[in-house]
């Protein structure tokens, strides 16, 4: 019998005489007072020294054991359902994307802009290892013939983590996915995207350009941590064109670790979907930089879908100084002209002045310094992951930013010259 239930710790069963301990099977008044000391002994719960009975600490153990498959089966089940069955997305734009998304962003970026480094690297680098040793350390420490057992288990367990994973992706960003589309809410027209219409706004777009180069020919382009400042005021305006509220201030890009990758691959940026930060490939030329970095922006303001942030981005930049103007005009302008015939492409270019024509030229000189395989791979994970997403045309939405810029009133009184500011 165990000290805890010893009965001579008290003296409750010495009788008096000869302080002999009682024999454990007696009945009568012996056995009431060992009830009753027994019963005494479970309810000592102010002395922290006490140990706990050994029956609840089992009844406790058999429910976790009992909640744990169960939440598992939830998060898995949880996570399928959000992957597979649509969702309306009129229900995701006013529940998610007009109301909750908003509160998570300034909840996110009130602490993460003012961190030094971008948290997704620490996400990356110390989740790959952890992730790693676990597997390693679970596999040699089953004994031999349950090593199966134990590489089962462990798959399952890591299922269960990229559900939870997907589940906070789509909480803090990912379902801006699928909020209604901006087209949509802008009163878009098919009927306007025409091959004529978008010769005739890609000439007033080479106008344009011109213009905005030669104002900011001898301008200083700002660096990345100084485009809030440059940029900021700009982004704003455009938000509340949009209607977005409350409006995003502008995030300083970080330089990830994944830079060098990107410079390979071809890719300019890209946003932390937990963490809401800007990740810029700083090897974007200096005019390119205020177009990507809105772009980014866009994004992190609830634009999910790419041709909606170019959108935004070019709304930004034409809300900017003259060498904002230039960045989203440059954008533009290659984008139009591409959109047509061939025969009608060489007579518009031929409109272009030289130093535009030199900056396209650094452009493809940047990336024709990418590697073609890394490049090419790089866009189909990126087309896998926007359709797996409901972007039905994958990486072709970048480019259907133009159905906006010419299909929309709001993209189609961008093209008239206004004052800087406006």
């Amino acid at each position: 019998m165990s000290s805890f239930y010893h009965p001579g710790e008290s003296g409750l069963c010495d009788r008096g005489g000869g302080g002999s301990t009682a024999p454990t099977g007696m009945v009568g008044p012996e056995a009431g007072v060992r009830a009753a000391y027994h019963g005494a002994t479970l309810t000592r719960g102010s002395d922290p020294s006490t140990p706990m009975d050994p029956p609840r600490i089992r009844r406790t153990g058999s429910t976790i054991g009992a909640v744990m498959p169960a939440l598992r089966l939830g998060i898995l089940g949880c996570a399928a359902a959000f992957a597979f069955l649509p969702l309306p997305r009129q229900l995701v734009e006013s529940v998610y994307s007009q109301r909750l998304y908003p509160l998570i962003r300034q909840a996110v970026t009130a602490v993460t802009r003012h961190a030094d480094m971008p948290l997704f690297d620490i996400l990356l680098v110390g989740g790959s290892l952890t992730l790693s040793a676990w597997w390693v350390l679970s596999l040699l420490r089953a004994r031999r013939g349950r090593r199966v057992r134990e590489l089962v288990r462990v798959v399952g367990l890591t299922a269960v983590l990229a559900a939870a994973l997907y589940l906070t992706f789509l909480a803090t960003w990912g379902l801006n996915y699928r909020r209604e589309a901006l087209a949509t809410r802008l009163g878009y027209s098919a009927t306007r995207v025409t091959t004529v219409e978008i010769e005739s706004l890609a000439l007033v777009a080479i106008q344009h350009l011109n213009r905005a180069y030669d104002e900011s020919e001898h301008a200083t382009w700002p660096q990345l941590s100084e485009l809030p400042t440059s940029l900021g005021q700009a982004f704003a305006r455009a938000q509340r064109r949009l209607g977005v509220s409350p409006v995003m201030a502008g995030l300083v890009p970080q330089r990830s670790l994944l830079t060098p990758y990107f410079r390979r691959a071809g890719i300019d940026g890209m946003v932390d979907p937990f963490f809401l930060q800007v990740l810029l490939n700083d090897g974007v030329l200096p005019f390119e930089r205020p177009f990507v970095t809105a772009h980014e922006w866009a994004h992190v303001a609830g634009f999910a879908h790419e041709s909606e942030a170019n959108f935004v981005a070019w709304l930004t930049c034409l809300e900017g100084d003259e060498r904002m103007r230039y960045a989203g005009w440059s954008f533009l302008v290659p984008r139009l002209v591409a959109a047509l015939p061939a025969d009608r492409q060489s007579a518009l270019w031929a409109g272009v002045g030289s130093g535009p024509l030199a900056d396209f030229a650094a452009v493809r000189a940047r990336l024709s310094r990418t590697i073609p395989v890394v490049r090419q791979s790089a866009r189909r994970v990126n087309d896998q992951y926007l359709r797996a997403n409901r972007v039905a045309s994958g990486i072709g939405s970048y480019g259907e930013v133009l159905q906006l810029a010419v299909g929309t009133d709001l993209g189609r009184a961008q093209w008239l010259v206004r004052p800087t500011g406006e």
